[in-house]
């Protein structure tokens, strides 16, 4: 496709992508279906006199979307963020896919964590993506990389738990420790009163899902070149080397580590990712950033054009544990009187730049009063900013756990955060 378009444009560069998609559901500690699908899509990115656009395809190319794409680029406004490609590819990486059949074995491993649910229900995920870069200065690379993650929710009666693990590989998986934490937290549970949230602002334990979910969602809309020159981040470029957070809180996207789920040794501009610290120790330390948006502020970029060619994008943070202890009823203990939220959905915002938001809790709720459960809270949503958050970081725990799920903005690899003052209503 690149010989079609070279000489229409002043460049170009074109990104296939293939997936294959192994997934295996299991209900009433059964596993109920086996799927697998293959997706494919190649983008095309053209510039001339300054203008850029893109075109995707699935599937078969479209040559007349092509043909149109290319019509309309002389009509587009100049983009202010142009420069010019400047691919650095690293050598090409390969990988073999994975035995998707091992699926089913980190499923039992699930359910046998579950010890004393009386039915566990969920998904363990495997993909197989195949990436490969190609520009009209010769430019080349590709690489191979498995991923997989598995969620399990667990059910005592009316109370339920949610727990996930992500990796690499199916055997990085820890499935077991997953099932466990429902467990541990179903047995926590059982036989407590069952009450509303008292709205207020509270001492809160944040699980490992709920503290990536929100640090995600920082790095997401706050921590991107792009939001920061658009004047929809909370910073500016000036705020390198300000206070941001708690002294506690060190943030890092790590999507160039091999270890982790969403590695991505190479961006949409051919460039390899690098690891970035965001927050060091409190202190805004950086932004993630492609070409564009690396040029516009001065700096190199950071191989995160992992989405496309406009936008820079994280694709797994991770936050430095802390020394709080490893346990939940140690950091329950520590926690003292507060409340305990496992997991999260439906995060919604008020105003982006300044990060007011609110996010729902998901199944068992713990409210906890000199670091022993209480009761089981139901309807309790956090409504408060992602700056509260951060800055209210009073400890984390020793250890971090790699998690996602399909409601998370990006995969993380986390502790539990106990954070202070933090608003909680109905």
């Amino acid at each position: 496709m690149l010989r079609l378009v070279e000489r229409l444009v002043d460049e170009a560069a074109l990104v296939k992508v293939g997936a294959e998609h192994y997934m295996v559901r299991f209900a009433n500690d059964e596993i109920t279906a086996f799927k697998t699908w293959t997706a494919e899509e190649v983008s095309l990115y053209l510039a001339k006199d300054g203008r850029t656009t893109s075109v995707s395809f699935t599937g078969e190319p479209d040559l007349k979307a092509l043909d149109e794409a290319l019509k309309k680029l002389p009509k587009l406004p100049q983009d202010p963020l142009y420069v010019r490609l400047r691919a650095n590819p690293p050598a090409p990486r390969e990988e073999r896919e994975e035995d998707f059949e091992k699926l089913a074995d980190a499923v039992a491993e699930a359910i046998a964590g579950a010890t004393g649910a009386e039915r566990n229900a969920g998904a363990a995920l495997l993909t197989y993506v195949r990436f490969e870069y190609e520009d009209t200065y010769g430019k080349s690379g590709r690489y191979a990389a498995n991923r997989a993650y598995l969620t399990i929710r667990s059910f005592r009666g009316d109370l339920s738990a949610t727990a996930a693990t992500a990796a690499r590989r199916i055997q990085e998986l820890r499935p077991r420790e997953a099932g466990a934490a429902n467990a541990e937290l179903l047995e926590l549970a059982k036989g407590l009163p069952v009450r509303d949230v008292e709205p207020g602002r509270y001492r809160l334990l944040l699980s490992p899902l709920v503290f990536g979910h929100l640090m995600g969602e920082v790095a997401s809309m706050w921590l991107t070149g792009l939001n920061v020159i658009s004047g929809s981040s909370r910073y500016g470029p000036n705020d390198v080397g300000s206070a941001a957070a708690s002294e506690r809180l060190t943030l890092a996207d790590v999507t160039a580590d091999e270890g982790v789920y969403g590695f991505a040794p190479l961006d949409y501009e051919g460039n390899a990712a690098k690891r970035v610290e965001l927050i060091r120790r409190g202190v805004l330390a950086g932004f993630l950033h492609n070409n564009k948006t690396a040029a516009k502020l001065g700096v190199e970029t950071t191989g995160h054009a992992l989405r496309g060619w406009f936008a820079p994008a994280p694709g797994h943070i991770s936050v430095a544990p802390g020394d709080g202890a490893r346990d939940l009823q140690g950091l329950l203990a520590e926690l003292g009187d507060g409340y305990y939220l496992h997991n999260n959905w439906y995060t919604r915002y008020q105003n982006i730049k300044t990060g007011q938001f609110s996010t729902v809790g998901r199944d068992v709720a713990l409210a906890v009063k000199g670091g022993r459960p209480v009761a089981v809270v139901r309807r309790m949503r956090i409504a408060d900013t992602l700056e509260a958050v951060m800055k209210g970081i009073e400890a984390l725990s020793s250890s971090a756990a790699q998690v996602y799920w399909w409601d998370m903005p990006v995969p993380a690899t986390v502790p539990y955060a106990l954070v202070a003052d933090v608003g909680v209503v109905k």
